[in-house]
């Protein structure tokens, strides 16, 4: 297996990798989805609310703000020595005191939150949560732990994953010399892969692959059939978007090593049922 990476940002990642099959493709997708350990608001006490918003509303924004999360400290609840009651090993506090002394509305952001380990904190600090008028005051408690998306959709560690055939177009052009219409191909592509401005000859550009769709428009329209559209064997590209909860290396890291877990797993139970029968 090999693995390139096109685009590396804080909250966008694009890679191609190749020799893996279809199934293990969506079995990274997969686990990246809905099984990557992450932090988020669990429990919230609320002391005081003057604010418009009932405290279910309230407790339900905060669990949906992404918290940036340390793996090598924090264990998911069940996997912890205080069994899921809450320890320094799997339990993060947040609090938040505010109180609107000014003569008009206040927005209360993530930002507000004061968490007890500054590495657990809001990825952004600029998520609206409530607004209070004058001399209102919200007064919360908030604890967060380690948790998986197939549980809920709060744990969920990347806003959105894709993956594609790596496309691979054959032309010849010079089947182009004699076309009657110069050049549909190149009016009728959706992505403008061919160009056609020397009048002469179509080109396919260079890095068609990048943006192609394999909606196959191209090689439907070309009256000569100079176009052949089909995909590289066993390589796909790659798109994730996070909200910066963890970072990408992190994030690959993990699915492979919960990928393995899973085929030690099956190994185990697939011996468990030879042994009784």
């Amino acid at each position: 297996m090999s693995l390139e990476i096109l685009e590396k940002t804080d909250h966008n990642l694009k890679f191609i990798v190749e020799g893996i099959s279809i199934e293990m493709a969506n079995a990274i997708r997969r686990i990246i989805i809905s099984e990557m350990p992450v932090m988020a608001v669990d429990e919230v006490i609320i002391l005081k609310n003057d604010s418009p918003l009932y405290d279910e509303i309230i407790a339900h924004r905060l669990s949906m703000i992404p918290l940036t999360t340390d793996l090598n400290v924090y264990k998911l609840p069940r996997d912890c020595e205080c069994g899921g009651y809450g320890c320094p090993l799997c339990q993060v506090s947040l609090t938040c005191e505010v109180t609107n002394t000014s003569n008009h509305p206040m927005e209360i952001y993530s930002g507000d939150l004061n968490s007890n380990d500054p590495q657990i904190i809001p990825v952004n600090p600029n998520i609206p949560l409530v607004k209070i008028d004058k001399n209102d005051k919200v007064i919360i408690e908030a604890y967060a732990v380690l948790g998986l998306a197939k549980d809920h959709v709060k744990y969920q560690a990347i806003s959105n994953i894709l993956y594609r055939f790596y496309p691979q177009i054959d032309f010849d052009n010079s089947k182009c010399t004699k076309c009657p219409d110069k050049c549909i191909v190149s009016r009728m592509c959706p992505e403008k892969l061919y160009d056609f401005s020397n009048k002469k000859s179509p080109i396919l550009i260079e890095d068609y692959w990048k943006t192609c769709t394999l909606c196959n428009s191209c090689e439907n329209d070309c009256p000569e059939k100079a176009i052949k559209v089909g995909w590289k064997e066993k390589t796909y590209i790659f798109s994730i978007e996070s909200d910066g909860v963890l970072p990408f290396d992190v994030i690959i890291k993990k699915t492979f090593e919960v990928f393995l877990e899973k085929i030690d797993e099956f190994i185990e139970k697939l011996e468990e049922v030879e042994i009784e029968s």
